[in-house]
């Protein structure tokens, strides 16, 4: 089993073009968000434009609408005719929005309550690569995760509770997330101490994080930081396949949030680690992950981390 380890993520994180802009770093859209969980969409969208992404649509329902608006000032926020959770008549304003602006990904899950039942009718019409998350895993328990399409990319983020809801397993075993990934054909994620990314036969095996993360709101923000990664990978001529590319974004995505918890603790404590103060903490792993003292030595700065 391979490692996800700082010479991973350093070889492959997305890096900024001088000459980029919004578009050539990926426009994610974010089903997200219901009445009783407005934060959800909050902590997913925030932590997607942390990860790098050009662009973030927040669709939410209106209840949501200006919790978002206040706490993501950078997002799109559709305003949908749906109050506490997304339903089919916001579904159609969904995919009219997507059709008139395209995006490069979906992301598609925390906090939806009933709205996830849109879930698979919005994979279906937008034909997006997606990153599905929280409910929308245990609305595809429900119905069978064999109607993904396997033509398109998904990465599912499943922690223990969803991964046996998902295989219908009375426990996890080592194997788990690779009959989930076989099932599927797509990358799938087995959140937990140690977090598997696996693709099929290939499994990497998570090298940062701490028990900290084991409280609400977590995985909302890991969904964003997976989303935001991925975007860019998607706008980059790398030479790999697009399930390659979702490969690495998850792998990636599950690095740099555990390392960011790891930040995050040194001041907070593991008990106090809270959610939203995951992805404040992603600037400081990327700086000391790329700024090394030779690069700031050579372009002038000083080293304001250490």
């Amino acid at each position: 089993m391979q490692k996800i380890t700082k010479n991973f993520f350093k070889k492959y994180f997305p890096r900024r073009a001088k000459s980029s802009y919004k578009n050539l770093n990926g426009r994610v859209l974010i089903a997200a968000g219901s009445a009783n969980m407005p934060g959800a969409a909050v902590l997913c969208a925030r932590a997607c434009y942390r990860a790098g992404a050009g662009l973030v649509t927040l669709a939410v329902p209106s209840q949501v609408y200006n919790a978002a608006v206040k706490a993501v000032p950078e997002a799109v926020i559709l305003h949908l005719p749906c109050k506490e959770y997304l339903n089919a008549s916001s579904l159609k304003s969904i995919i009219s929005h997507n059709k008139k602006f395209p995006h490069d990904l979906l992301v598609a899950g925390p906090g939806l309550g009933k709205g996830a039942q849109i879930v698979l009718k919005l994979l279906a019409q937008t034909k997006l690569p997606a990153v599905i998350d929280a409910d929308a895993l245990n609305f595809l328990a429900q119905k069978g995760v064999f109607g993904l399409d396997k033509n398109i990319p998904h990465i599912l983020t499943p922690h223990a509770g969803e991964m046996k809801r998902l295989l219908k397993a009375v426990k996890i075993t080592d194997n788990s997330a690779k009959k989930l990934s076989q099932i599927t054909d797509a990358i799938a994620i087995l959140k937990g101490p140690f977090t598997k990314v696996c693709y099929k036969e290939i499994i990497m095996q998570n090298t940062t994080g701490n028990e900290g993360l084991a409280k609400a709101g977590s995985g909302d923000v890991l969904a964003g930081i997976i989303g935001g990664i991925w975007a860019q990978l998607i706008k980059k001529e790398t030479g790999d396949l697009p399930k390659q590319k979702a490969f690495k974004a998850a792998a990636l995505g599950v690095y740099l949030h555990g390392a960011a918890a790891d930040e995050a603790v040194k001041k907070i404590s593991k008990t106090a680690l809270m959610a939203s103060e995951i992805y404040t903490q992603i600037p400081r792993v990327i700086l000391n992950t790329f700024q090394t003292r030779l690069y700031l030595r050579k372009n002038g700065l000083k080293q304001e981390c250490k």
